[in-house]
């Protein structure tokens, strides 16, 4: 039987592969117009282009790394470990009413374990906390539980956290 959410999953990785296919056709049409006029103006339409590429390629790197997780695990959660990068999400039952340091804790243990031996298919230590690696999806799932994003990158030989301070800092 066919997983629906890998069915799902698929047919987003395919439209944002198009995406980034649209977007490099378009990119090569703005490249030539201003190889024929190299306006200031025309240089900031090939900027936003290249911005615009750049969020495309990210969409698609998410997209296969969510098929990658579902072909993995069998599920929409848990991390994968690959070219220099950790990504994936956990679930999290969190009591309403519970402390920040309790609900960090439990963030804590249901991640540490899983994202220590990520590090370390990396070949890569923790350069931080697990709870540094963490951004938390807004609402909850079916099932009630919280989602929390999980991302890493390799420098040097850490793995250090790629969530920005200030989408941090939002949730605080």
């Amino acid at each position: 039987m066919e997983n629906p959410d890998l069915a799902r999953l698929e047919a987003a990785l395919a439209d944002a592969r198009a995406e980034v296919a649209r977007i490099r056709t378009e990119n090569t049409r703005l490249a030539d117009v201003y190889r024929e006029d190299p306006s200031d103006g025309n240089r900031e339409i090939m900027k936003r282009g290249a911005a615009s590429l750049s969020a495309a390629r990210n969409r698609e790197a998410d997209a296969r790394a969510a098929v990658a997780i579902v072909k993995k695990t069998g599920s929409l959660h848990g991390l994968l470990a690959e070219e220099g990068r950790v990504a994936g999400s956990i679930v999290v039952v969190i009591p309403a009413g519970i402390s920040r340091e309790a609900r960090e804790n439990l963030i804590e243990g249901a991640l540490g374990d899983q994202l220590s031996d990520a590090a370390e298919s990396l070949g890569v230590v923790l350069a931080a906390a697990p709870m540094s690696y963490t951004k938390e999806k807004p609402g909850r799932d079916a099932e009630g539980r919280t989602v929390i994003e999980v991302a890493g990158r390799v420098e040097g030989d850490r793995l250090v956290p790629a969530v920005s301070r200030a989408s941090k800092n939002m949730r605080s």
